[in-house]
């Protein structure tokens, strides 16, 4: 096994690469009242402090990861011959993810711990699912980025966003849900103008295929909901101040999103979503390791 990588909110970059990189992520910042950083770690509990930190510092992971995901997805959209409008705006969702995990390592600094982690050496590729066509590969992955991972992020973003008392926290919440919207939307909007050119065959593919991807939805969110310490309701509304959602709150949500959001929507498109979500694989990983992968 490799060595890990470094993934480190606060290192800089001098000359062209400094320049370009604060001046990028400047234009996508929309963030207002309470973006200024400031310190945490003496404000809140111990208890509070030491999770909000760890939260956030997984969190920096998982943006940084996705930024990978959306750069690896604009080669398939290449391969799938899409316009080069669709192409930018993916690359555009790479750089939001990078501005995200800056965003979290902030926080994760603002809670008194160093903005850095450890993380896997390598990310996962993208699956290619088996001898199909560019299309239908690239259909299916926005499918599962787009319409299912970000659909259920921005439900469960905007729950967190809605409790959020602390301004830094808030802020950063704002800027974060409303770049997942944008991602979602970017999703079904892509699944909607592709559908119609799927062959019938391709339409069957990607029905078996939705077992699979229902099925790793379910096993990376569940995966990453925290079960806290002391379930004190004292305790439980100050992490909520800090943007830290209760297992069971975010369980409800999420499977409510599906249910009456990701399902319908993708059965109006003509898909088999409700047979497929409910014949879905309960085994199949997380989607952070992007195993969603079969020939249909």
């Amino acid at each position: 096994m490799g060595a890990h990588r470094t993934v480190n909110a606060s290192l800089g970059a001098s000359g062209i690469f400094g320049t370009e990189h604060r001046r990028l992520l400047g234009y996508l910042d929309r963030r207002r009242e309470g973006a200024e950083a400031r310190g945490l770690g003496e404000v809140y509990p111990e208890a509070v402090r030491a999770v909000a930190a760890t939260t956030w510092r997984l969190r920096m992971i998982n943006e940084h990861r996705s930024s990978g995901v959306f750069a690896a997805l604009q080669r398939q959209l290449i391969e799938a011959s899409t316009p080069f409008a669709v192409q930018t705006v993916t690359l555009r969702m790479a750089l939001d993810e990078i501005h995200h995990a800056g965003l979290c390592g902030a926080l994760v600094e603002a809670f008194g711990e160093a903005p850095s982690a450890e993380a896997e050496p390598t990310l996962a590729a993208l699956p290619r699912h088996g001898d199909v066509s560019p299309l239908d590969r690239a259909v299916r992955n926005v499918m599962f980025i787009g319409c299912l991972a970000e659909t259920a992020a921005v439900a469960l973003v905007s729950n967190e966003r809605s409790l959020a008392t602390e301004p830094l926290v808030r802020a950063t919440l704002d800027q974060i849900l409303g770049d997942e919207i944008s991602h979602a939307r970017f999703g079904w909007q892509f699944v909607s103008d592709a559908a119609p050119s799927l062959s019938v065959t391709e339409r069957e593919g990607i029905n078996r295929w939705l077992r699979l991807a229902f099925g790793a939805l379910e096993a990376s969110e569940l995966a990453f909901l925290p079960v806290w310490a002391d379930p004190s309701r004292e305790l439980r509304e100050t992490r909520e101040a800090v943007g830290l959602c209760e297992a069971d709150d975010a369980r409800a949500i999420f499977y409510e999103t599906v249910e009456t959001v990701v399902v319908p929507r993708l059965e109006a498109m003509g898909f088999d979503a409700q047979r497929a979500y409910a014949g879905r694989l309960r085994e199949s990983r997380r989607e952070g390791e992007m195993a969603v992968s079969s020939s249909g």
